[in-house]
């Protein structure tokens, strides 16, 4: 594998990884010693426009799906009327194959918590919350634990290093529903109400958890806060493009021979990481179609592939980076049923407060499943554009939006799959049989 990453100089860049493995992760004082912290201090000692034009000047962009720009969020947060702010940690991970956030919590929760207390100084807030997966519980010992020793050793908490600037931060879990990943769904599920979407505007940055502005961020995005504070924006644009600098964390699974979660410049090339980095595909077999941004982003074919992993180029192509999962499906599958088992996981997901979202996202599984049994028509692809098109321009929240993406490009990419089932002769998979 060494010799694969060689002949194309495919090399990991660990800035988010640095301390993974080297550390105990539930000591802030082994954190402090591999220079963390020091993010912090120096925010610390600086007024908060101050660490917003760091940020800005530095480029980082949100690392959990839109890829908004960071110092929007607390400049639009710190100049809100209300003086009461929050911090909040969206470490709700459940776009299914992604692994990301769990690996930075448990490996490395102070970088996260640091990331959170200079946003807080940055837009006056003194409380922030980590939201954390219903699946994670074993995390919340280790968070916990790293947690006390940091405000043991003042490092956070009550007048943080010495500097009379108070910040706490507070866990609340999950319950397992995807649709929290939300951000508003997340608020909503924090005070201790059902987990749905609220309508915007107001946006979170002038009304949010408890109705008061709040700055949300990903884990990984947040973890990216503090090594900028203390190495500078400069540091940060060695690596990634001038648009999307920086390093990212990515997810690959299914059939490659080398899975994991991997850390690489922005605008890394996806051939070169299924290819070179992860081996290619598990037992020679072929490739059939890759999925980035996870559950919810395009679905592309293997002539797509010579693609550069960075926020707008997957945007252009019709997909998202998103939260940079990148699952790897060979050729003993059948793209229909891989959108179906999607289709599945989304109609379950769906909170049912919008009628698009709830209705819409069970007739396309109807429709895809119609087809994937040979009972469909064209004129059921004709819906099924229709619907996903309804879906996009009506949905309350990103879940009704996303549920369309991987079957409008799978259509789009793998029409002939379709047709195949259509046609009543399958297609290679299933005229065997169905999938492996």
């Amino acid at each position: 594998m060494a010799e694969l990453m060689q002949k194309k100089d495919i090399k990991e860049v660990r800035n988010l990884l640095r301390n993974r493995g080297k550390i105990d992760p539930c000591s802030a004082e082994e954190y402090a010693k591999q220079g963390g912290f020091e993010g912090l201090r120096k925010a610390l000692a600086m007024e908060p426009a101050e660490i917003i034009e760091i940020v800005k000047e530095s480029g980082l962009r949100g690392r959990g799906g839109a890829g908004f720009p960071t110092w929007r969020k607390m400049q639009f947060t710190g100049t809100a009327e209300d003086p009461v702010r929050y911090i909040v940690c969206n470490a709700d991970e459940g776009e299914p194959g992604t692994n990301k956030d769990r690996i930075l919590l448990s490996s490395d929760p102070c970088s996260v918590f640091e990331g959170m207390a200079i946003c807080g100084k940055a837009v006056g807030a003194h409380v922030g919350y980590v939201y954390l997966r219903a699946e994670y519980t074993y995390i919340f010992p280790i968070m916990q634990a790293a947690l006390e020793d940091a405000e043991r050793l003042g490092y956070l908490g009550k007048n943080m290093m010495g500097s009379g600037y108070d910040f706490e931060i507070k866990f609340r879990s999950g319950a397992g529903a995807y649709v929290c990943g939300e951000e508003t769904a997340l608020f909503e599920s924090i005070e201790g109400k059902r987990g749905e979407p609220r309508f915007r505007p107001p946006f979170p940055s002038i009304k949010g958890l408890f109705g008061k502005p709040t700055m949300l961020n990903n884990v990984e995005t947040l973890a990216n806060i503090a090594p900028i504070l203390d190495h500078g924006a400069a540091w940060f644009r060695q690596n990634g493009t001038e648009n999307s600098p920086g390093t990212k964390l990515f997810t690959v699974c299914g059939n490659v021979e080398r899975r994991g979660v991997f850390e690489f410049p922005m605008g890394v090339n996806l051939k070169d990481i299924i290819y070179e980095v992860c081996g290619g595909i598990q037992d020679g077999n072929q490739l059939l179609c890759v999925q980035t941004g996870g559950t919810s982003g395009a679905i592309i074919n293997p002539g797509q592939i010579d693609m550069n992993l960075d926020i707008d180029s997957v945007s252009a192509s019709g997909g998202r980076l998103g939260c940079g999962t990148i699952l790897v499906v060979d050729d003993r599958n059948c793209i229909v049923d891989v959108v179906l088992n999607n289709l599945d996981f989304f109609r379950r997901e769906s909170c049912g407060k919008c009628t698009p979202c709830r209705e819409g996202g069970q007739q396309l599984y109807n429709l895809v499943k119609r087809i994937s049994e040979g009972k469909g028509s064209v004129k059921d692809l004709d819906k099924i554009e229709e619907l996903c098109e309804t879906m996009q321009l009506t949905s309350l929240c990103g879940l009704g939006v996303s549920t369309s993406v991987p079957v409008l490009s799978s259509i789009r990419n793998f029409r002939s799959d379709y047709l195949h089932h259509i046609d009543g002769d399958y297609c290679g998979i299933c005229s065997k049989g169905g999938s492996q």
